[in-house]
């Protein structure tokens, strides 16, 4: 339908808002939910199974009670590395190319957060 987003592109926006300019910095439960939407919005697509895997994976080890911080930066950088070829994709708007270059940029200024 014309006009309205995608749970993608709503999933893409809730994400950069929680973050705001890459200053914020979110609770873990914050976390979770926002990687469920993700689970949830991604499922089914081709070729995400390997996001999904690592999206699945960070979200597992956020909800231990001493998330290990190495293994979640390599998460993110890993992410934030599939995003980023995502968003060279010839099909991908520029609108939401821009987007996903901004949440490569915040993924990766969390991850050396950490």
């Amino acid at each position: 339908m014309e006009g309205q987003a995608t749970l993608e592109q709503r999933m893409l926006t809730d994400t950069l808002g929680a973050f705001g300019e890459g200053t914020t910095t979110i609770t873990a439960e914050r976390g979770i939910l926002l990687l469920e939407g993700w689970l949830n919005a991604l499922r089914g697509d081709v070729g995400a199974e390997r996001i999904l895997a690592e999206l699945s994976t960070l979200r597992d080890m956020l909800k231990e009670p001493n998330p290990h911080g190495e293994q979640i930066r390599h998460l993110l950088l890993s992410i934030a590395s599939h995003t980023a070829s995502l968003s060279h994709e010839p099909t991908i708007e520029p609108a939401v190319e821009r987007q996903l270059k901004q949440l490569v940029t915040v993924l990766r200024d969390v991850s050396s957060q950490l």
